[in-house]
């Protein structure tokens, strides 16, 4: 009967260590799966933000100030993953102080930002969609906004409130 009770003892401290070694396992996988998750939500909120700038420049049509902060985008976007066709975007309109083409180029950068912001998850703040038809040749064009309020980044001055909130992500 003793040799039942330290068998049976034995099991369960074998079976106790057992149980606590797993999740011990899953929890660093777990917690790598987290540190990329947070990195990659970090990166992206930081591309967000730049490409506000980029295009807060754009609706004051200055292109100088469109160049540098094109230029601080492009570094953010090369942290993330499947986004070389958006930082060559960036770094096109980095390469330039002509408004003209950097609003060609921002038109671009903006159909391959928007998919990007639209995955990101918990956002602090709305995020809004915005749509010019007479942008593009009449052809329209997309960008994002923080506010509700209309600043057409692709006329500027000559047509500032032209456009509408297409979608608001959450």
């Amino acid at each position: 009967m003793k040799n039942y009770r330290f068998i049976f003892a034995l099991w369960m401290v074998l079976a106790a260590a057992a149980c606590q070694q797993a999740p011990k396992q899953e929890s660093v996988a777990e917690s790598a799966d987290n540190k990329d998750a947070s990195s990659m939500q970090t990166d992206t909120i930081k591309v967000y933000k730049a490409y506000l700038q980029v295009k807060d420049n754009l609706v004051k049509s200055d292109g100088s100030a469109a160049k540098k902060s094109a230029g601080d985008l492009a570094d953010h976007l090369k942290k993330i993953k499947g986004c070389s066709e958006a930082e060559d975007l960036a770094d096109k309109i980095g390469d330039t102080e002509d408004v003209k083409s950097q609003r060609m180029l921002f038109l671009q950068l903006s159909n391959d930002v928007i998919p990007l912001i639209k995955g990101m998850s918990n956002k602090a703040a709305p995020v809004y969609v915005a749509y010019c038809p007479m942008a593009n040749e009449g052809k329209g064009g997309y960008w994002l906004s923080a506010q509700k309020e209309i600043k057409n980044p692709y006329y500027g001055d000559e047509m500032l409130e032209c456009g509408e909130i297409k979608e608001e992500i959450k």
